[in-house]
């Protein structure tokens, strides 16, 4: 199964992720990005706007940019 590196970036940080998570596909990591997010939103402290989640393949390419609005909260 193919590999993906989940990155929060605010626009001065970045929280990378270093072990990744083995999932099917793109689509698979795209529903497992807005879950990541919406639990990140419910514990609190990720309401800033500008927070983005990026994530890379195994070849570490960027597939998806999502950003941290409430429409997927």
């Amino acid at each position: 199964m193919p590999q993906y590196y989940f990155t929060i970036r605010w626009s001065d940080d970045e929280d990378i992720d270093p072990r990744g998570s083995e999932l099917a596909d793109d689509a698979a990591a795209l529903d497992y990005a807005c879950r990541m997010i919406r639990q990140l939103q419910a514990n609190g402290g990720y309401d800033d706007p500008g927070l983005m989640l990026e994530v890379r393949n195994e070849r570490r390419e960027t597939v998806l940019f999502i950003p941290f609005l409430p429409a997927y909260a």
